[in-house]
């Protein structure tokens, strides 16, 4: 038996609600309680979340905003982890390892100097690259992470050591948009040629978690409301065999981070407007 069941991902500012028929059988019961990303309930969810970028997408609307950096990490020609394979796909490889290790020396690096002088752990995403998205090839491997605000000079300060000096880094700020699927998108992209199953990105530990509210019973799969004062960036809807919607797909951004509550979303009062004496 299946039910048509409607259920959000909260992430920061940004919600998507989904429709879809779900499986149900007769222990089925409402899910209690407010769910959060890891957890068991949800994880049959997740495995339907095929989307590395959505998956990236929401970690950085979770822990990053307005102020935080999207960081490109490129080596000089000194720096660079150059292959010594004489085939050039086993020389891209041999440079793709290289340059995870330098990265991952490179993390150490800063989440030592990061707790030292904020007192914090890190929170950081990033991707090892080897595409490039404007020319459609294999590109000098490089890196793109997103860091907070405060993490800045201490990547300059230590990418200085393995990445070189001769303008190998290269800055956005995130803006105040409140959805970073665009970078989410652009980081997975410009990962290509992996092997089946590797992970294109990686986060940092203990960073915050999408949340999932509860499954709640709809009756039409297409009619899919958004919430008040939010502003909508995406609509999908997904189509079977024979042309009939099965499951419905809208993402949209809050004025400000969204509250949940027993298992729903908690909108925020509006204010009335004043009467003039």
């Amino acid at each position: 038996m299946r039910r048509l069941m409607e259920y959000r991902i909260i992430s920061g500012r940004t919600v998507e609600t989904k429709r879809s028929w779900v499986p149900v059988g007769p222990a089925w019961h409402k899910p209690r309680g407010t769910r959060r990303a890891g957890a068991s309930s949800e994880a049959k969810i997740r495995a339907n979340e095929k989307s590395s970028i959505m998956n990236l997408a929401r970690t950085i609307n979770c822990n990053f905003g307005p102020g935080d950096w999207f960081i490109t990490f490129k080596y000089d020609d000194r720096h660079y982890p150059s292959g010594e394979s004489g085939d050039p796909d086993q020389r891209r490889e041999e440079e793709f390892q290289k340059a995870k290790l330098i990265w991952k020396k490179f993390m150490q690096k800063m989440r030592k100097a990061y707790q030292s002088e904020t007192g914090k752990k890190l929170p950081a995403v990033w991707v090892t690259a080897n595409w490039s998205t404007k020319r459609k090839y294999f590109c000098r491997i490089h890196h793109h992470a997103v860091f907070p605000s405060d993490a800045l000079p201490m990547a300059e300060r230590i990418w200085k050591e393995l990445g070189g000096t001769d303008g190998t880094l290269y800055l956005e700020t995130l803006n105040a948009e409140g959805d970073y699927t665009r970078i989410a998108a652009y980081m997975v992209d410009n990962v290509q040629g992996r092997p089946s199953g590797e992970n294109r990105w990686s986060a940092c530990r203990g960073m915050a978690k999408p949340i999932y509210t509860e499954f709640v019973e709809v009756s039409d799969v297409e009619d899919v409301q958004p919430l008040p004062d939010g502003i909508i960036k995406d609509v999908m809807h997904y189509e079977d065999e024979d042309g009939r919607t099965v499951s419905s797909y809208m993402r949209q951004v809050m004025p400000e981070k969204v509250k949940v509550r027993g298992g729903q979303i908690i909108l925020p009062k509006r204010r009335g407007r004043k009467l003039n004496e």
